[in-house]
């Protein structure tokens, strides 16, 4: 990694959630000055503990569904803006609130895109999401799919498109350079489960239940979708190095590595050290469940970018943490 990020003022909306808070720490490590931006409806209020002396970072509350960071922007003099504030969650809460993440996401994404306007930002990078790729029969998924595609169904890929298009077209009118990342499955240390199933991400879900004694293992559907997960240090490494030198593009940020659900379940139980012979059982399936998701990584490998953690040793990682933090 560059020295550039050196005294950058950098601007990271949604900066207390799981992928936010680790660019946070990665940027302070590379001495970035951090303005942090979170509602904390669903951020991990620890992470304010571990952030509130340090020297480096500011942090504001606020809801961008009801207003703007231009008075942010411009009294911190921010360099470049991170934008990850979203409501996200798992298969079964996208199925549950798919009114109030269109609704939010857009006007989330608007008013941060209206406060840039003339100011001296010099990038924003968008996250976007793996689902505006939903609808594809085409694999693996390159980013040039996205125009050749019907747009997705689900409302958080739509409206994950929706920010797309916002980018797009303030760069077209208002001259704001930007570059957008699709993060595939992302999970890691500090990734925490929703208090029910579905709700939130699937690796944490699964965790939860194995060291809960779940006999036989739940799981939505017939197990045999398809998921490719990366883990958190490769995922923020990619992000880090497309912010760098990048711009007005799209990438997939993600691992080619793909697993039946049902493997993981069960590379899970191995891992985790369960002894009961491995036995599923199999739930109705979620509404906006995707059958298959494996990104083309390509573009990013020629930025000299490659995952270095494969999933059994990601999940490992991850597992020793929550046994260490949450386990029973």
């Amino acid at each position: 990694m560059s020295d550039q990020w050196a005294e950058k003022r950098v601007l990271i909306t949604g900066g207390l959630g799981f992928l936010g808070f680790n660019l946070v720490r990665n940027l302070l490590n590379l001495r970035s000055k951090i303005v942090i931006v979170d509602d904390l409806s669903k951020g991990n209020i620890s992470y304010l503990n571990e952030i509130k002396e340090h020297k480096n970072v500011v942090f504001l509350k606020r809801d961008l569904t009801k207003e703007g960071i231009k008075d942010v922007i411009k009294n911190e003099d921010v360099d470049i803006v991170f934008h990850l504030a979203a409501k996200v969650g798992g298969v079964k809460y996208l199925s549950k609130y798919p009114a109030t993440i269109l609704r939010d996401n857009t006007l989330i994404t608007i008013n941060v895109f209206e406060s840039i306007r003339d100011t001296n930002v010099e990038k924003v990078v968008y996250f976007s999401s793996s689902a505006i790729y939903e609808r594809s029969t085409i694999f693996p998924l390159s980013e040039d799919l996205v125009m050749k595609i019907p747009p997705p169904t689900i409302p958080y890929g739509f409206s994950k498109l929706i920010g797309e298009y916002i980018a797009k077209t303030y760069n077209e009118e208002y001259g704001i350079k930007y570059v957008i990342i699709r993060p595939f499955n992302v999970y890691g240390p500090g990734d925490l489960p929703a208090e029910e199933p579905g709700l939130g991400h699937v690796i944490p879900d699964l965790v939860k239940k194995v060291a809960s004694g779940h006999y036989p293992l739940e799981i939505f559907g017939s197990g045999e979708q398809t998921r490719s997960f990366i883990y958190i240090s490769d995922f923020i490494k990619g992000v880090l190095l497309i912010a760098e030198k990048a711009v007005n593009d799209d990438y997939n940020v993600g691992s080619d590595e793909e697993i039946r659900i049902i493997d993981l379940a069960k590379l899970i139980w191995e891992i985790y050290g369960r002894r009961e012979p491995f036995t599923v059982k199999c739930l109705p399936p979620l509404k906006y469940d995707v059958q298959r998701r494996v990104p083309d990584i390509s573009k990013i490998k020629s930025l000299g970018w490659k995952p270095s953690i494969k999933l059994r040793e990601g999940l490992k990682y991850y597992i020793d943490w929550y046994k260490k933090h949450y386990a029973i």
